[in-house]
């Protein structure tokens, strides 16, 4: 990624580059479009079967917590790295803002997949800006309508501007996990690694 960075910097290539944005503005309209693209290769996750065979390791965990922010498949990560390297030369992001962007979305995903509960107010309030843990408990969900709902990972602007934000009163009532995967042998390391392998 580095590399690619740099030679798109040097080239000059990329949307970002040929609009002639740059300096500050540059590195702010890249993180932008960085959350934006997560939002939507997220929601691929869900849509493409191909790809929701990998990224239902992620949904699988039947307590979720804040181990649930890094249980991905390699496959998955696999395939997010290799997007991502187009995305680079695509947009001009530089190696900067990936490195920003890691740094900031690590501990936001930490924080709305871990188990705890904030006053439902001070949750409603920071929702505007950033996912929380009520929203993301909703994506987590063994009900597919809710399943299938806000897949903003850091910004969570996204979700209400493409009609995907829902809402749940009361999350204590949410069950975690994937119904098919509940099974000692599809939770252990062998059958989470052959996850892309099983009809259900």
């Amino acid at each position: 990624m580095v590399l690619v960075a740099d030679y798109t910097k040097q080239h000059q290539i990329g949307l970002l580059h040929w609009l002639g944005v740059s300096g500050v503005a540059h590195l702010v309209v890249a993180f932008v479009l960085l959350d934006v693209w997560m939002y939507w290769w997220h929601r691929l996750n869900h849509v493409v079967t191909f790809l929701w065979r990998f990224h239902r390791m992620h949904h699988s965990d039947p307590e979720m917590d804040v181990t649930t922010a890094t249980r991905f498949h390699v496959g998955e990560i696999i395939l997010s790295s290799i997007i991502k390297l187009a995305l680079i030369p695509l947009f001009s992001i530089p190696i900067e803002v990936l490195i920003l962007f890691d740094f900031v979305q690590l501990p936001i995903i930490s924080f709305h997949h871990a188990n705890i509960h904030l006053p439902r107010n001070l949750d409603n309030v920071l929702a505007w800006l950033i996912v929380t843990p009520f929203m993301h408990k909703v994506h987590h969900s063994r009900v597919k309508l809710e399943t299938d709902s806000n897949f903003s990972s850091l910004l969570s602007v996204w979700d209400r501007l493409f009609g995907s934000f829902v809402q749940k009163e009361r999350c204590e009532e949410i069950k975690f996990g994937l119904d098919g995967f509940d099974e000692d042998k599809k939770q252990s390391l062998k059958g989470l690694l052959t996850t892309p392998l099983f009809r259900s």
